[in-house]
Parts: structure tokens; sequence; C-alpha cells
């Protein structure tokens, strides 16, 4: 019992991780209709960031953290500004094709510059204790994720319920049109779209690196992350958390009872199977939108 309360805590801890991924993708999804590929490059340069203002800078604490905040937004604006805005009007597909590329960009750019051995973050956030809640031994460092991921959700959830900024974005993501004609300048929604969802990679990369480390391996977080969003719906903030939850104690439970008898890269192919599978129950996600067209 107490192995099976440690592995459904530690899926939850992952699949919130998974969730603050898949709402980049959403929210992106759900502004500029755009699917975005490049979460593993996006998290990647966020993860990177993270970890030379903290090590290689040794920037006092508080100061690396809104260090990595300025420079993953500066980031978020620039990928929006300078590579995506100019396709307004083409063809979507074009938009997506160079999600992709924007992987493969930050991808090689992460490993020019901090190379492929993997990086360690400071042992304050990668070294946290073992806490015993009764005679389970919890990583603080999953409690803290499990803590900081719901905050950070609920703050995404106020801002856009209550921000200008937030309402803005939700009238885009219903109709363009409409929010042009109100007034809403378009392409300044898309530019916060893009950063928030770097914001959001950064904290999914802080978490990350503080329990695995960060290589050129990271990016496979990314894709769990679109992943997670197709699987809860890709313009449903709900089913994204939903998703996010049931691939992350998916993922613990077959890696901690059936990983000793069908492998260890078992648990890396079961979002995969669990996708598969979901494919032709609910091709649209567990809160995903089912369009229907009548000729």
């Amino acid at each position: 019992m107490n192995t099976f309360i440690q592995l459904m805590i530690s899926g939850i801890a992952i699949g919130l991780i998974y969730a603050l991924a898949a709402l980049g993708v959403v929210i992106v999804y759900k502004a500029t209709k755009v699917l975005n590929l490049a979460p593993g490059g996006l998290l990647l340069i966020a993860a990177y960031l993270a970890w030379m203002f903290l090590v290689q800078f040794e920037f006092p604490v508080p100061l690396a953290i809104i260090a990595a905040i300025a420079a993953s937004a500066i980031i978020g604006w620039i990928v929006e500004r300078v590579t995506l805005r100019p396709l307004i009007g083409q063809p979507i597909l074009a938009s997506i094709i160079l999600t992709d590329m924007i992987w493969f960009f930050f991808r090689g750019s992460t490993f020019l510059f901090w190379g492929g051995n993997p990086r360690m973050f400071p042992a304050w956030l990668a070294g946290r204790p073992t806490v015993l809640i009764g005679k389970i031994g919890v990583p603080e460092i999953m409690i803290w994720c499990i803590i900081i991921s719901i905050l950070t959700i609920i703050a995404l959830m106020a801002y856009f319920k209550f921000t200008r900024s937030g309402l803005a974005m939700r009238v885009t993501a219903e109709d363009v049109i409409v929010a042009e004609n109100l007034g809403i300048k378009i392409t300044r929604v898309f530019s916060n779209t893009w950063i928030i969802c770097l914001l959001l990679f950064l904290i999914t990369a802080y978490f990350v690196g503080a329990m695995q480390g960060i290589s050129q391996d990271l990016d496979f977080i990314g894709v769990y992350g679109v992943i997670v969003a197709l699987l809860g719906g890709l313009e449903s903030f709900p089913g994204a958390i939903i998703a996010g939850l049931v691939i992350g104690i998916v993922q613990s439970m077959v890696g901690g009872y059936l990983a000793g008898v069908l492998g260890g890269g078992i648990a890396e192919t079961a979002p995969f199977i669990v996708m598969f599978f979901m494919s032709f129950w609910r091709p649209y996600g567990f809160l995903g939108l089912e369009r229907i067209e009548r000729i």
C-alpha cells in the first residue's frame, strides 16, 4: 500500500509538470490556432537559462529567478514577433512547420552554447530531502512541485478571468474577427500568448531540472506536453490538467509495477500507448470540441 501511495504522489507531481507544458501548447492554439510543436526546444532554452543564472553566473536566488523570467519572456516575444507574425494570413500549416523548426533551432543553440554534458541545479534545489508522511517517504521537491503547479494553474485561471489582457485572449480565442471589432490588438494578444507559454515552460524546467538534471534529453518532456494537450483536447484548459494527471499517474504506476517485467522503457512508452487507444475512443480528447460538418 505504501508503494502505491508513493507512486500515486509521484504520478501527480509528474502529471502536473506535463499539464503545465501542455497548457503552453493549449494557450497558443486557442489564441492563434497554431499547433505548437516547439515545446521541446522552448523547454530546453528555458531550463538552460534557469541553470545559467543560478549556477554559471551565480546570481543571488531572487535575482536569478527574475533574470530567468525576463529572459524567457523576451524569447517568447521574439519567437512570435520575428518568426510567426510574418506568417499571419498564410496557410496555417506553414506556422505549424515553423514551430517544429523552432524546436530544432533551440535544441541546436543550447548544444552549441552549453554542450551535451548533463548540468545540475544547486544542491538546495536539486538535493531536497525526503519527507516522511507517516511511514511513506516523499521527496520534498515533489511536494513543492505539486503546490507550486497548483498555484500556477490557479493564477493562470485568475489572469484569464480578471485581467484585461487575459479577457482579450479569451475573446481572441473565441473569434478573431469579433476581437478586432472590439478594438483588441490581435498581434499584442499573440505576443502575450507566447510570453506566457515560455513562462510556463520555465516553471516546468525548474522542477524537471531539479528532479533529473538538465541535458539535451529534456526536450522529450516537451513531447509529452504535446501528447497531453492532444489527449485533453487542444482547446481545453481543464482537459490538459486532467490528461496530464492521467498520463503522469499511468507512467508512474507502469514504471513502478511493470518495469521489472517489461523493461525500463515501458514507462516512457506508456503515454504513447494511452494516446493510441484514446484516439479510437475520443479522437477530440477528453474535453475537446467535437466538430460536426454537414454537407
